[in-house]
């Protein structure tokens, strides 16, 4: 075999691994493949996650529950400072317009055409 055909032969074998690689990297960058990727890495980031959240709750329970208790009651501060001054609001009550907001007006159709 003469250096040219080993050349030749090496050549070959050359384009050959970089059509192959081409092709990988042709496959890895198809929008399917990406959005696959990124859909199973936020759920592995989800699931980690859930699971120090659950991890840190076994650890800490009243901490935990003196936490969900504070942010209910800043949630419900209205409801409570309603309950405990005795106002109680009827059900199907039409809330009344803000001060300074106008009505709008209607515009005239006289003399238009339907």
């Amino acid at each position: 075999m003469s250096d040219l055909e080993a050349a030749r032969a090496r050549a070959i074998a050359a384009r050959q691994r970089l059509t192959g690689t081409l092709g990988e990297v042709q496959e890895r960058l198809k929008p399917s493949t990406l959005a696959h990727d990124a859909i199973g890495s936020a759920a592995e980031g989800a699931l980690s996650i859930a699971r120090k959240g659950a991890a840190s709750v076994r650890q800490r329970p009243l901490a935990v529950a003196a936490v969900a208790g504070a942010v209910g009651l800043v949630m419900s501060r209205n409801w409570i400072s309603d309950i405990l001054a005795g106002r109680k609001k009827p059900a199907d009550a039409t809330p009344k317009p803000q001060a300074g907001l106008k009505p709008r007006r209607r515009k005239s159709t006289k003399g238009q055409p339907s």
